[in-house]
């Protein structure tokens, strides 16, 4: 009887570590399936739009919506240090009205090397201009883990979500995709831990 107890206690264990990883393992499914997906037009006016850097077709996009009017200021944050306006007017205005934009209508925060970072300047920006609503632009895959920080750190400012969809991330089959799979694990676990101990 008492030999049995080991064994008992090894399948006992194997079975926890089994369920929980199933558990996981759905949790990341959901996690993947429910991404935010892009939308083409913002749904409303806000008084400022935050691209948080980290890939060009943020800073594009951000250009476009404020284009369209989703709003009349823009902050990019976590440039770099080094980083100029004029430099990234070079790379990425494409147009004179893009041009116009850089000139007028942006800022730069190069103080933010991550997401809490990120937050914490576009609270200082926010403060500044004395705004009530911001347009948050990043990556799908980020904006639950951004949204946390920056809803957290500015609770009493609305904050609308426009996130962009990287054309080589494949959510739905990330299983069967290496990269995406590595990224969508590496971006829940960091999600799970704001949620849980932040």
């Amino acid at each position: 009887m008492k030999a049995l107890f080991p064994r008992q206690l090894l399948r006992a264990s194997f079975a926890i570590l089994f369920f929980l990883s199933l558990g996981l393992i759905a949790s990341l499914q959901h996690f993947a399936l429910t991404l935010p997906q892009k939308s083409p037009l913002a749904d409303s006016l806000t008084d400022g739009l935050v691209v948080a850097t980290g890939g060009q077709l943020r800073i594009n996009e951000g250009l476009r919506l404020i284009e369209q009017g989703a709003s009349s200021r823009m902050l990019i944050t976590g440039v770099g240090k080094g980083i100029s306006k004029a430099s990234l007017t070079e790379t990425f205005a494409k147009t004179n009205a893009q041009q116009s934009i850089f000139r007028c209508c942006v800022d730069l925060d190069a103080t933010a090397i991550d997401t809490r970072g990120n937050a914490l300047a576009t609270r200082n920006w926010v403060q500044t201009h004395q705004l009530t609503s911001i347009s948050l632009v990043t990556a799908n895959y980020h904006m639950p883990r951004a949204l946390l920080y920056f809803q957290r750190i500015m609770p009493d400012v609305a904050i609308t979500s426009l996130p962009v969809s990287p054309p080589d991330l494949q959510p739905k089959k990330w299983y069967a995709n290496w990269p995406t799979a590595k990224l969508l694990m590496r971006e829940y676990a960091k999600y799970l831990i704001v949620l849980i101990f932040s």
